[in-house]
């Protein structure tokens, strides 16, 4: 019995010795693969890099080639440069230049001392009348400009009002016939008579 149990002690040792193997050859080909795995992942990392590097280097030509800490450096200078540039035009489509269309635009501002304000901004033909025009419009509904600005070029006008339509008045109805008559002075056209007072 007892040499059947050394037999068996035997054995058993065998199959540790075959399960350390195994796992040892398991942990390795495990370690190779997560290797190999890496060095794939870095290939592509690099590959994609150069290949933002080349797109650079597309753009500023007269770079080295193989300055790569100057190609960023010079895109970075090159996009800050593009940034401020928009910035600039930015500004400059935002100057107060009438538009080619007509244009009434009623929005409602901030109340002042319980008086309801609206901002009419208006584009359209300049003429002689115009500032008369607006003024008898604006009086019709018994409102009173507290800011204006204007600006004519081209032969066309561009008015913003800030209009006080005061405490009894200021009601959808108000701003709907200003609107009509800030339209009416826009397309030059003849006012009713029931309107102006």
């Amino acid at each position: 019995m007892l040499s059947s149990l050394q037999g068996c002690n035997g054995f058993l040792q065998l199959v540790d010795h075959q399960k350390n193997e195994k796992s040892n050859t398991t942990k390795k080909s495990k370690s190779k693969d997560a290797a190999v795995t890496h060095a794939v992942a870095e290939r592509k990392r690099r590959e994609r890099i150069n290949s933002h590097l080349h797109t650079l280097k597309k753009l500023f030509p007269y770079l080295p080639k193989k300055d790569k800490p100057r190609v960023l450096t010079e895109a970075v200078t090159q996009l800050k440069e593009l940034r401020k540039n928009v910035a600039q035009q930015l500004e400059l489509s935002s100057l107060f230049i009438p538009s080619e269309n007509d244009v009434v635009i009623i929005n409602y501002c901030d109340n002042i001392n319980e008086e309801r304000n609206v901002k009419a901004t208006i584009c359209c033909e300049d003429r002689l009348s115009l500032n008369r025009d607006l003024s008898s419009a604006i009086r019709s509904i018994q409102g009173r400009v507290i800011k204006a600005e204007m600006a004519t070029v081209g032969g066309r006008t561009k008015a913003e009002l800030v209009v006080v339509l005061g405490k009894a008045n200021g009601g959808e109805k108000d701003v709907g016939q200003l609107k009509w008559a800030l339209k009416a002075v826009v397309e030059n056209r003849a006012l009713g008579f029931g309107l102006w007072k």
